[in-house]
């Protein structure tokens, strides 16, 4: 039987689960991969590599070769592990994904022990989130942006729309809180967590176009209640 592993391209199962991460509500899956590299894994070092070049060049500006080479190993290698540039770029995508979903759910939890109640209390609950949730975008902006982009906006790039589901799994208890907060049904929930997640992306935005720009308190609290406005009426 072949030891060569199997990389159909639409395998779901990230090489690297939330546990062997370690990911938690301060550690993102940068970091993790990070610490796994320095352990010697080599497909955590081939991760970090591609994660780069995926951001700095985008998918199609890419080169294989580019990537085995920062890692330290050869082109045959990475295609071993991986199986080919898409099954790097999904590995990066599943990894990611995995993680985001656990440091979300961790955000909201604190959140839906207690009813709350009041537009002031509701507003500093929604502020937080908001807060929270833009320092993990922050945290590798530039990919996070392009993951994104290639994963749910029509473009060349846009191959891999059928991971949408799990950006929507990693999203959903964003609209558990605002079930809790709000009283609304979940299909409401969801609408909403799209026009929260987008608002919040136009501040990463801002940070990509102009990597000196600091995104203010002020402007958190400010695209909040623009978000609250909406869902208040």
């Amino acid at each position: 039987m072949s030891t060569v592993p199997d990389h159909g391209l639409k395998e779901m199962v990230p090489v690297f689960g939330p546990e062997t991460l370690g990911v938690g509500p301060h550690v993102g899956f940068h970091a993790s991969l990070e610490r796994l590299s320095r352990e010697g894994d080599l497909k955590a070092s081939l991760l970090l590599s591609a994660l780069s070049h995926f951001a700095a060049k985008g998918y199609d500006g890419v080169q294989v070769k580019e990537v085995a080479e920062e890692a330290g190993v050869s082109k045959p290698t990475l295609y071993y592990h991986f199986g080919s540039k898409e099954g790097l770029f999904r590995q990066l995508c599943l990894v990611s994904l995995a993680s985001m979903s656990v440091r979300i759910q961790a955000m909201v939890e604190p959140f839906l022990t207690a009813p709350i109640q009041g537009r002031e209390a509701v507003e500093a609950a929604c502020t937080s989130l908001l807060g929270a949730y833009l320092e993990l975008l922050l945290e590798s902006q530039e990919f996070t942006g392009f993951i994104l982009r290639s994963i749910a906006v029509p473009s060349p790039d846009s191959g891999f729309r059928d991971l949408m589901p799990l950006v929507e799994k990693g999203l959903s208890p964003l609209g558990l809180f605002m079930n809790h907060v709000f009283g609304i049904s979940l299909d409401l929930a969801r609408k909403e967590v799209l026009l929260f997640t987008t608002l919040t992306g136009s501040l990463v935005e801002e940070k990509l176009r102009d990597p000196q720009y600091q995104i203010t308190d002020e402007e958190i609290r400010w695209i909040t209640r623009r978000w609250l406005h909406g869902v208040l009426g």
